[in-house]
């Protein structure tokens, strides 16, 4: 017997055993967090709090110990993704205190430690799928709101919101990946099926205006990986001739848009053929130049101390007889706190315990998701989707920064994978109970 593909509708909505204003609670966290990302300054920090707090008072409140005990337990993958959040918080102060760097770089990883009651509670609390998805569009839209404003009636030359120009262009595109995500789950919806398509196609425009404000070239590095995880997780046979019409579309799109003479795609391709030209000639005071030379006197470090890295202070010196001895251009030296590279970083300040726990926060969890990316029902396959998509675009962004050493950055990943991940394995499990048997992971 055959067994049918989920849809959105097909499937009644979890009972909580939480009081009953806490779902509630959740799905507003949720909407908060995504909302308010881009429209406020610390705006995902509202949500995040409503989400910790929610979830302080499921695990500790006495009135809810009773429903405690008829908790499921967690799985394997749970486990393994609360360890991993863990890990990369206390290597982090481990190597702190035996470096004797600044404790007050603690604050980051911390933030990942937070997460992990949220994500306690998210993999038992249902949340509305519709908060998500309407908190996503309307937080992208509101980012070209802000960037439109600071453009053009502040005269500003890159948009940059209340995050950062770089931050700004890259959760941007997150977002737009989301909306691609929900645009399929949108399509299989029997009620309102045109509305939301419609929303979820504004969102990737605001998306993509919001990145081409930024001017940010980081984010171009994630777009082939997102595209790849998107033909895996959607494209079959039925639907390949109109994924494949979207694509011309944009292209299209993205080719007009290049070829205007005040194009800013174009301006910041030809600033990066610059930056490199210069860099050849021996000029390396560039965006891309610097990073090269911060990138040469990190790999020419690491084989001193490979294992348990350096101090701050004892690196700045390091490059400074680097410098002294021709090795190294001087601009190394402006930037020894900062090295524009997630995983030199992690490796030169934490030593190699910090850049393992670094690879494990991104790929642990983008192997769970990818599992995921045939499944047959719509809800865990888009929520897969998106959460390989968040894993894959912050590997790359880590490519030529260090994304995770600011608040909003590792605030927004991590919250947006103990989201993604709980509402997965909610709708994981719910699927189990309504067929009484684990339904095949693979779509053929």
């Amino acid at each position: 017997m055959t067994v049918p593909a989920f849809t959105p509708d097909s499937i009644k909505p979890v009972s909580s055993i939480f009081p009953a204003p806490i779902p509630l609670v959740g799905s507003l966290g949720i909407g908060l967090f995504f909302g308010l990302m881009f429209a406020l300054r610390s705006g995902y920090s509202y949500g995040a709090a409503l989400l910790l707090i929610a979830a302080l008072w499921c695990a500790l409140a006495p009135s809810c110990r009773p429903r405690r005990r008829a908790l499921p337990a967690l799985g394997r993958e749970d486990h393994l993704l609360i360890g991993v959040l863990i890990a990369y918080f206390a290597v982090a102060v481990a190597t702190i205190a035996w470096l004797g760097n600044d404790f007050r770089d603690v604050d980051q990883p911390l933030r990942a430690a937070l997460a992990v009651p949220v994500l306690w509670m998210l993999c038992r609390l249902p949340y509305n799928l519709r908060w998500l998805w309407g908190s996503v569009v309307v937080g992208v839209s509101l980012s070209v709101g802000v960037a439109w404003w600071q453009l053009h009636v502040l005269g500003m030359d890159r948009a940059e919101g209340y995050l950062n120009i770089i931050h700004f262009g890259n959760i941007a595109l997150v977002y737009g990946a989301f909306c691609a995500g929900g645009l399929q789950w949108s399509s299989t919806l029997r009620k309102h099926r045109h509305a939301w398509c419609a929303v979820f196609l504004l969102g990737m425009a605001c998306s993509a205006y919001s990145i081409i404000a930024s001017g940010s070239r980081g984010s171009w590095v994630a777009l082939p990986a997102l595209i790849a995880l998107y033909g895996v997780a959607f494209l079959n046979r039925r639907n390949v001739g109109w994924v494949v019409g979207c694509c011309g579309v944009i292209i299209a799109a993205a080719g007009f848009m290049f070829s205007q003479p005040d194009s800013k795609l174009r301006a910041r391709y030809d600033a990066a053929i610059s930056d490199i030209q210069l860099f050849q000639q021996g000029e390396a005071d560039t965006s891309l130049g610097a990073r090269f030379v911060m990138w040469e006197g990190a790999i020419r470090s690491i084989p001193e101390r490979p294992l348990l890295g350096w101090n701050f202070a004892e690196y700045h010196a390091h490059i400074e007889q680097l410098v002294k001895r021709g090795e190294v251009d001087p601009v190394a030296l402006k930037f020894t706190n900062n090295l524009h590279n997630g995983y030199l970083h992690s490796w030169i300040f934490h030593g190699l315990p910090g850049l393992l726990a670094l690879l494990a926060l991104y790929l642990v969890p983008f192997a769970g998701f990818c599992r995921r990316l045939r499944s047959r029902d719509i809800n865990v396959r888009v929520l897969a989707y998106c959460g390989a998509a968040l894993c894959a675009s912050y590997a790359c962004f880590s490519l030529s920064q260090v994304i995770l050493q600011r608040n909003n950055g590792i605030m927004f990943y991590v919250l947006s994978l103990v989201i993604l991940w709980g509402g997965m394995r909610q709708r994981e499990q719910h699927s189990v109970l309504v067929l009484g048997q684990q339904p095949p992971s693979i779509q053929r």
